[in-house]
C-alpha cells in the first residue's frame, strides 16, 4: 500500500511544496450548479473548512524550499512537456510512412482486388443471362466493376507517389524522432535531478501525511460543494459522506485508485454501502476491493448494451448487481486464477463494462464449450482473447445479419468483423473472466458504442495481447 500510495501523491506534495496548483485540480471538471438549502449551505461551510485546514496543516508540515530550486524545477518540468510534444510530433510524421503504405495496400488489394472479384462475377452472370433484363442487369453491373478499377488504379497512383516521397522522407524523419527521444531521455534527467535537489525525498517517503493529503484530494476532487449538493438529501447521505471523511484507510484506497468518476464520491459511497449491505462478503481482502473498484466507476452510470429486441432491460449497469456477478464468478472459481491479486485500480478495468452481467456469464460458459484451450494456454498474452483469432471472421460483409434478440459480442461472434468488432469483443471476453483491459485508440476511428471515451481498434490485456 505504502509505495502506490507514494506513487499516486507525492505529485501532490511536491506541488504543494513549490507552490503550484494541484495536479489534481487540473483534471477536477467544473461541478454542476446545483441550488443549496439551509442544511446544503450548513454543509458546504463544513467542507470547506475543513479542506482549507488540511491544506494549512499539510503545507505546514512541509519542508521549505528554496526560491532557486522551485524555479529550476518548474523549468525542467516544461522543457520535459516540450521533449514529450516533439517525440509525439516526430512519431506522428514518421507514421505517415506506415499510413501510406496502408493506403497503397488497399488500392491494391481491397480497391482493385475487389473490383477484379466484381468483375468476374459480372462476366460470369451475363454468360449465364438467359433473358434480356439479366443481360441488361450484368451488363450494368460490370460496368461499375470497371469503373471502379479504373478509379482505383487512379487512386493507386496518386497513393504509390505519397508513399514515395514518405520513404525519400523517412531516413530524416528517423533521424528526428531519435534525436527527439535523446533530448526526452536529457529533460527526464534533468527533472529527476531537480527533484533530487528539492530535498523532499526523505519526507515523501515517510507517509506521515498519506491519509491526511487523501481526504485533501478527495475533498478536493468531489468539491465542499459537490459533497453537500449530495449530503443535503437527507440523515442518511450526510451520514456517509461524514463516515468517508473519517475513515483513513477508506480515503487513502479511493485516492490511490484514482478516485470516483467525475469526482462523484458521494454516489460512490453510496454503492459501496449498498454492496456491503447486499454482501457480508464485501468487509475485506478481494471482495473489498473488488466492491470498492465497483463504487469508484460506477459513480456515474454506465449505459448499457442490451439486446436490441430487450426493451424493458435496464437502462444503465446495476452497480451492485455488477458487484454481485463477479463475487459469484470468483467464488465458484470461473475467472482468472490472478483476479484474487488485483487492486482497487486493476478491478476498475475489469468492472467497467457495458454488457448485462448474463452476457459475461454466457462468454465464459461459451468459451468452456467451444474453445477451452484457450482457456488453459499457458501462453498467457492470447489467454482468452486468442478467440478473436481463431473464432471472430474477419469481414464486414455479414454484420447485416446482425439478430435484434442477440446481444452486440453474441452477434459478433455469428457475423464477424472488423478491427472495431474485434477489438470489442476480445476486451469483453477478457472482462469475462476478471482480466482487466484497457483500450488504445487509433486515429480516425468511429466513436466507442456507447458514447464512452475509450474507442479503440486494439485491446489489451496486461501482458500485452493484441485484440484487434
Amino acid at each position: 500500500m505504502r509505495a502506490k500510495t507514494m506513487a499516486g501523491i507525492c505529485g501532490a506534495l511536491i506541488a504543494m511544496a513549490i507552490g503550484a496548483s494541484s495536479v489534481w485540480a487540473a483534471k477536477q471538471e467544473a461541478v454542476q450548479e446545483m441550488e443549496l438549502n439551509a442544511a446544503g449551505q450548513r454543509l458546504l461551510a463544513r467542507y470547506s473548512d475543513q479542506l482549507k485546514a488540511l491544506q494549512a496543516e499539510i503545507e505546514k508540515a512541509l519542508p521549505k524550499v528554496d526560491e532557486q530550486k522551485k524555479a529550476a524545477y518548474s523549468k525542467a518540468r516544461e522543457a520535459e512537456k516540450a521533449a514529450v510534444a516533439e517525440v509525439n510530433a516526430a512519431q506522428q510524421r514518421l507514421g505517415k510512412v506506415a499510413t501510406a503504405q496502408a493506403l497503397v495496400n488497399h488500392a491494391k488489394g481491397k480497391w482493385i482486388g475487389g473490383a477484379d472479384k466484381g468483375i468476374a462475377k459480372a462476366q460470369a452472370m451475363l454468360k449465364k443471362a438467359t433473358t434480356e433484363a439479366e443481360r441488361n442487369a450484368a451488363q450494368k453491373e460490370l460496368v461499375k466493376w470497371q469503373e471502379n478499377r479504373l478509379a482505383g488504379i487512379k487512386a493507386l497512383k496518386k497513393r504509390q507517389a505519397a508513399l514515395d516521397k514518405a520513404k525519400r522522407e523517412e531516413p530524416g524523419w528517423v533521424r528526428e524522432l531519435e534525436a527527439a527521444k535523446e533530448a526526452l531521455a536529457q529533460a527526464k534527467a534533468q527533472t529527476i535531478k531537480a527533484i533530487k535537489d528539492l530535498n523532499l525525498t526523505s519526507f515523501l517517503s515517510s507517509g506521515k501525511l498519506d491519509a491526511k493529503l487523501a481526504k485533501y484530494v478527495v475533498l478536493l476532487e468531489a468539491t465542499p460543494r459537490g459533497l453537500a449538493a449530495f449530503a443535503q438529501q437527507g440523515k442518511a447521505q450526510e451520514k456517509l459522506i461524514e463516515r468517508m471523511l473519517t475513515d483513513d484507510d477508506l480515503l487513502v484506497q479511493m485516492a490511490v485508485a484514482d478516485g470516483a468518476r467525475d469526482g462523484k464520491y458521494g454516489q460512490a459511497v453510496k454503492i459501496y454501502n449498498n454492496i456491503r449491505s447486499a454482501s457480508t462478503k464485501a468487509r475485506e481482502g478481494t471482495l473489498q476491493r473488488l466492491a470498492l473498484a465497483v463504487s469508484l466507476e460506477h459513480a456515474v452510470p454506465i449505459a448499457q448494451r442490451n439486446a436490441k429486441s430487450m426493451t424493458d432491460a435496464p437502462a444503465t449497469v446495476p452497480p451492485v448487481n455488477r458487484y454481485l456477478h463477479y463475487e459469484k464468478a470468483f467464488l465458484n472459481n470461473e475467472l482468472d486464477p490472478g483476479f484474487k491479486d488485483l487492486s482497487v485500480w486493476d478491478y476498475r478495468m475489469v468492472v467497467n463494462g457495458y454488457e448485462p452481467d448474463e452476457i459475461l456469464t454466457w462468454g465464459r460458459k461459451m468459451l468452456r464449450n467451444y474453445r477451452p484451450d484457450h482457456i488453459s494456454t499457458p501462453d498467457y498474452r492470447w489467454r482468452y482473447v486468442a478467440a478473436v483469432r481463431t473464432d471472430i471472421r474477419y469481414g464486414s460483409q455479414d454484420n447485416k445479419y446482425d439478430k435484434d434478440e442477440l446481444q452486440f459480442f453474441q452477434n459478433i461472434l455469428m457475423n464477424g468483423g472488423v478491427c472495431g468488432r474485434r477489438a470489442f469483443f476480445g476486451r469483453f471476453i477478457l472482462r469475462a473472466f476478471g482480466v482487466p483491459t484497457t483500450a488504445r485508440p487509433s486515429a480516425g476511428m468511429p466513436p466507442w458504442p456507447t458514447g464512452r471515451p475509450t474507442a479503440g481498434w486494439s485491446a489489451l490485456a496486461p501482458a500485452g495481447a493484441m485484440a484487434g
